[in-house]
Formats: structure tokens, sequence, C-alpha cells
């Protein structure tokens, strides 16, 4: 007899489901903090936002806000050198940092057992770095090398390309994050060092913490650590960036064998009221091998292995961005059918918006699994002003979208609206199909 298999387990998704809510503290220096216990999470996550953006930048040495926090595990007058990360390694810490337009995200992941020492080297790193010029001049170096392998990687370049597209000129959410070539150069350890002095400080920052905090009093534990960080400077203005004019740039990169695409559009930001309902178009759109522009593009014609569409918010508005890739002799047909697709006025069904919703929000509990997920999740409200209770205010906005709802969003964000068009391949076969005149890959 041939065995038979038993029945398939049916899958139904998890409801019910809300994300985790903090407890909430503030230190007289005006530090917030965010604790979530997540029992069972043995590796604690802390993220610290810290409210220096961009435009805290001298013009002239743009880059040094990511040199900083890149360099915050480089050495403290305590443990000089070399001693810091062996300070961090004997408790298992991780540290990472990043620079971002709106604000400075400083990360640690520490053993739940040695979350309290680890806290205290966190604490150390953030409020006293060393920036020694030895290692700042790497830093510098690691940097100017990140610059050198965006213009050679062409979807690293096409995206850059599409966010300076997308935007007006002379803003600084115009130009890299990082700093270019001609900035970052200009930095040395004294100006970061000054540059620290003037921004980092506890007046609206918010440390997220998730993990399994049991037996842990976490603002006794931050208070020690943090209590004594002295405010810096006056705070520094958030840019609200602005749209360009749409434009259409064919940028020559010489015998590449497929063009990079990348359609764009401003977006919105994460208070928009239609914020919900447009993450249910583009998943629709774009979110998956279901969606309207992959069923098309990949399944029906065979021109690209995927394409998608994404929105990245600023703390006011956002890019939203079409990412493909194809061969070239594809690449006019590829853009004229997704044009086409975008712009649409077909409305969403209720089915393409129940399995959008489904997977937005089906996926919310193995998405936030983990404590750096929770952390990095709350973090992100954090970093564009928002409240903590806005993450379990998204899921519920986004369970709720209706059809009518998503394809208005749509409409009014893409639809409506004149593409940005970036491609990023041999102009020699493709400036006469496309009818555009090549540029050089700009410096960065």
């Amino acid at each position: 007899m041939t065995p038979t298999s038993p029945p398939r387990p049916a899958a139904a998704l998890v409801s019910g489901w809300h994300f985790p809510s903090p407890a909430v503290a503030h230190l007289p220096n005006g530090l917030t903090i965010w604790s979530y216990h997540l029992p069972g999470q043995y590796v604690v996550a802390a993220d610290l936002l810290v409210d220096v953006p961009l435009t805290a930048e001298p013009a002239a040495a743009e880059g040094v806000a990511t040199i900083a926090a890149r360099g915050l595990d480089e050495g403290t007058p305590a443990h000089p050198g070399p001693a810091f990360a062996a300070a961090l390694e004997a408790v298992g810490a991780q540290y990472s940092g990043w620079a971002m337009a709106s604000a400075t995200l400083a990360s640690l992941e520490v053993p739940a057992q040695w979350f309290e020492p680890g806290l205290a080297l966190f604490a150390e790193g953030v409020t006293a770095p060393e920036f020694a010029d030895a290692d700042v001049e790497r830093l510098v170096a690691n940097r100017l090398a990140e610059i050198d392998q965006t213009r050679a990687a062409a979807r690293r370049l096409a995206a850059w390309l599409i966010r300076e597209t997308i935007l007006a000129p002379g803003q600084r959410s115009a130009r890299p994050v990082g700093g270019s070539r001609a900035t970052v150069a200009a930095v040395d350890a004294a100006a970061v060092r000054a540059f620290h002095a003037a921004h980092y400080g506890p007046a609206g920052a918010t440390l997220v913490i998730a993990g399994d905090l049991s037996g842990v009093d976490v603002a006794a534990a931050v208070e020690r650590a943090f209590g004594a960080w002295a405010p810096a400077g006056p705070a520094v203005a958030d840019e609200a960036p602005v749209a360009a004019a749409p434009r259409s740039r064919l940028v020559h990169r010489p015998g590449a064998v497929q063009a990079d695409i990348r359609l764009g559009w401003f977006g919105l930001d994460r208070s928009d009221p239609r914020w919900a309902a447009f993450q249910v178009a583009l998943t629709a759109m774009g979110g998956g091998f279901s969606s309207r522009l992959n069923q098309k593009l990949r399944e029906e014609k065979g021109w690209t292995y995927d394409v998608s569409v994404g929105n990245r918010s600023f703390r006011h508005g956002g890019l939203t961005t079409l990412a493909t890739a194809t061969q070239t002799a594809n690449a006019a047909a590829v853009i004229e059918e997704a044009r086409a697709i975008t712009s649409a006025s077909t409305p969403f069904t209720a089915t393409e918006v129940s399995d959008a919703i489904g997977f937005l929000v089906g996926v919310a509990p193995l998405n936030f699994s983990t404590a750096d997920a929770v952390a990095g999740h709350a973090g992100a409200l954090a970093a564009h002003g928002l409240p903590h209770e806005a993450a379990d205010q998204s899921l519920q906005a986004l369970a709720a979208v209706t059809p009518d709802e998503a394809t208005a969003a749509w409409a009014e964000v893409v639809a409506t609206k004149t593409p940005n068009l970036v491609i990023l391949g041999n102009a020699d076969e493709l400036s006469g199909p496309l009818a555009l005149d090549p540029e050089p890959i700009p410096e960065l």
C-alpha cells in the first residue's frame, strides 16, 4: 500500500495581535525612555535616537554626522582606543551607528544578563567619545571608499540618482546622507569633536530598549548610565524637503548589459492621514509577485526578474520609487508599460486590497518577533517625531483600509503626477529609443 500523507494544516491569519506597549519614563536632563519588556528575548536591543538632523552639518563638512555616529565605539578617555572594543566584547555587546535625515541613531545589542554593564559602556561611548585622529582618518577613508562603491554598483547608484532627481536642488536631503567626496575629505578629528560637542545631548532624544528585562529597574539603570549627560547647544530645525520639477535622465554606464530603471514621485510622511491607505496601495501595485507590476512585467512579459515600489519617508514628505532592471533592448518597453500601469485610473479591487492588508498586517507578528525588530520600529517612529502609540495605531489603520481609500491615495500621490525617470545603462544603445541625451555618471 502507498502510505498517505496527513492532511496539510490550514493556515489562518493571526487576529487580535498588537504591537507591544512600552513603559515610558523621562530623565531630568530631557532623555525619554521607551522600554519594552519581551520575556524570552535574551538579547536586549537599545536604540538611541539623538535629535541631530543632517541640517546641523556645516556645508563644507557634510558627512561629519556620519563619521561621528560611526566613531562612538572607537574609544573614550576611560577606555582609550582598542580598550573600548575589548570592554564591549567582554559583555558580548555590539554597537552600530548611522546618521539619518532627521536624527542620529546609536544602537546596542547585548545579552540580557549583561544589560546594565553594556548600557553603561553604551552611554560612555555616546557621551564621551575620544575621536582620536587616527580613528577618524580611518573612518573618513572608509566613507570615501563607500562613495567609490556606490558609483560602481548600478543598483546603489540608481537609488541615489532618483533621490537627487525627485528633490529640488540646494536641499540637504537632495545630497548624499554620508556626504560627498569633497566634503567628506574635509572632515578631520577636530571637526568631529566639535560637531559632537555642539549637537549631541539628551534634549529631544529617545532611548528605546527592548528585550527580556526581568528584574531590571530600567529607569534607574538608564539614570545611572545617562543621568549626567548634559544638554548640548540649541536644537537645529529639521528640513522639510520639497520636490523638483519632474525630469528624465539617462546616465551613461559604458558597457552595461542591462538598464537599471527608477520612476519616482514626491511621497508621504508617516503623519499623513493617507499613510495607511497608501501603504496598501503600494503593496497592491508593486509589493510582491502577485502585485500589478510584477504580474505584467515579470509574469506576463518576462522582461524583469522583479519590480518593486516603496515609499521612504522623512519627517515631512517622502520619496516614492519604482525600481527594476531589464535587458537593454527591453528598457524602452519596460518604461512605457510601467508608466501606463502606475498612471492608470483602474481602481484597486477588493481582492487586491484584502491580499495587501493580509500581508501587511498578517506578517506583523513575525516581523516584530525579535527585540531588535521591536526597537527598530519604535525607534523609527521616534526619529519621525511620532509617539510610540503610532505603532499599533498604524496596524489598526491598515486593517481598516477600503478599496476606495487605497485607490484615492494612489491617485493623489502617484497616478495623477508626472513621474521622474532615471535610467542607468549603456547610452550608446538607449539614447535613440528613449530620445534622451546622456549624461556621465556624476561625482558624489
